[in-house]
């Protein structure tokens, strides 16, 4: 179902407003939220799927962000990663990392380089790789002859590097299920009267 961020926080907050009109709804938090349950969401369909052996995430949730600009710190190359990065098992946050004519680069383990440090291993035959370590992917093989510059890069719902109005796609039943935990956490926080608090589910909207 395509949608954009600021349509689904604004449709959190317009049912949080049939229960207080009055009450102060802060955006910026329902939005912080937004990013935080749908990380939620995803961890769990994945853990639900290796139980069925299937380890899968729907392709759809995948985004590109295309040149981002390639960093360097002492003898290191990096790119920032967004900062809401669904952390996953198995690598599979991170669908792709490479350049925009098709060269892609090979993940490889945390410390990587200290464990092949002057090992034929280490070049990797002239394939760039890289490594996740903190907000940041490393490059492997990378040196200022052969630095990038610019790649691109395609992860799990990299929200942070969305905009409000970027189109997303999210399954019917995610987005369902996203909203309502939503309501229902601020809700909590609002005052309203009891009789609306037990009906909640009856004002929903469609």
């Amino acid at each position: 179902m395509l949608t954009t961020k600021y349509k689904i926080s604004e449709q959190i907050v317009r049912r949080l407003r049939k229960y207080s009109i009055d009450s102060d709804i802060d955006e910026r938090e329902v939005m912080l939220a937004l990013h935080q349950s749908m990380g939620s969401l995803i961890r769990n369909r994945l853990f639900e799927s290796k139980g069925m052996e299937s380890q899968e995430v729907d392709g759809s949730l995948y985004y590109t962000k295309r040149d981002i600009t390639v960093e360097k710190e002492g003898k290191r190359y990096f790119i920032k990663l967004p900062s809401t990065t669904i952390s996953l098992p198995f690598g599979v946050e991170i669908k792709r990392l490479g350049t925009s004519d098709g060269r892609g680069f090979v993940p490889v383990p945390n410390g990587f380089m200290d464990l092949h440090d002057n090992l034929p291993s280490s070049a990797l035959e002239g394939i760039i790789g890289y490594y996740k370590e903190g907000v940041n992917a490393y490059f492997v093989n990378v040196s200022a002859s052969n630095n990038p510059k610019l790649v691109d890069l395609t992860m799990l719902l990299p929200l942070d590097m969305l905009d409000e109005e970027d189109e997303i796609n999210i399954p019917a039943d995610m987005l369902e299920m996203v909203i309502e935990d939503l309501v229902r956490k601020f809700s909590g926080t609002l005052q309203m009267p009891s009789d609306e608090t037990s009906n909640s589910n009856d004002v929903w909207e469609s």
